[in-house]
């Protein structure tokens, strides 16, 4: 992942004329401005709707002008991810879980300890009830359809060649040319992890103790994850299947 997504999209000043702003007209307005966007056209209308259910969100769980920014940016970024190289659910969401921990574990340069894990599960719910849910709605409204026609012919006879070339354009063919193998391509370097540096005189049994504080914390933290995620794309499917019956009775 790149930087950070602290104050990619909304600058303190921009949020703080959010909040002052008297109507939701007057915040879809003012939010359209401060992301470029046009407020003509359906996807526009979806998109608004989307980032303000966000920064509602944000209010009630009386985020930090920080957090709020780095909240609305990871669902701003995690959306176009999705349109840009037409994700499928789970490839989506395991991006939008490496954004969320990139911004809940303190372990600079590698991350960034913003989100709380209380808010981490907010927000994880949020994402699965707010865009995950109508994920094929979303999918289905801002990416194109790609539509592949094939015509496959299968013949079983075999054509003689149209000509053949003359004789005097072949090449004297040489034994020894093939004698010695082509030297195999050089394998790639391994990859490195690069080692957390505590710049201070630390001894080596606290360094020990902190990795692996930051590995469990890590790996908690994609459980419970995980579960949420299953748990809940579990109940979207029961409720589409009875819709869909529902629609065909």
């Amino acid at each position: 992942m790149g930087a950070f997504l602290l104050y990619e999209d909304l600058q303190p000043e921009g949020l703080a004329a959010l909040d002052a702003a008297t109507s939701e007209e007057e915040s879809r307005k003012i939010l359209s401005e401060l992301l470029g966007m046009p407020q003509v056209g359906l996807r526009q209308e979806v998109l608004l709707e989307l980032y303000m259910n966000g920064l509602r969100f944000a209010r009630s769980n009386s985020f930090s002008v920080e957090k709020t920014s780095t909240f609305f940016s990871i669902i701003k970024r995690n959306h176009e991810e999705m349109t840009e190289a037409f994700l499928p659910p789970d490839r989506s969401w395991e991006y939008f879980k490496s954004l969320l921990e990139a911004h809940s574990v303190q372990r600079p340069p590698h991350s960034v300890g913003i989100f709380t894990l209380a808010e981490l599960k907010a927000i994880t719910e949020f994402a699965l009830t707010h865009y995950y849910a109508l994920f094929k709605l979303y999918r289905y409204a801002f990416t194109l359809r790609h539509v592949k026609e094939l015509d496959v012919r299968t013949s079983w006879a075999e054509l003689p060649p149209a000509s053949f070339p003359p004789l005097g354009e072949g090449v004297e063919y040489d034994p020894l040319a093939d004698t010695e193998p082509a030297p195999a391509p050089a394998a790639p370097p391994p990859v490195e992890i690069p080692p957390i540096e505590l710049h201070a005189d630390v001894p080596d049994s606290v360094k020990e103790a902190v990795e692996a504080q930051i590995a469990a914390q890590v790996s908690a933290m994609r459980a419970q994850l995980e579960q949420q995620y299953a748990e809940r794309a579990a109940q979207h499917e029961e409720q589409i299947k009875a819709l869909e019956a529902s629609v065909k009775a």
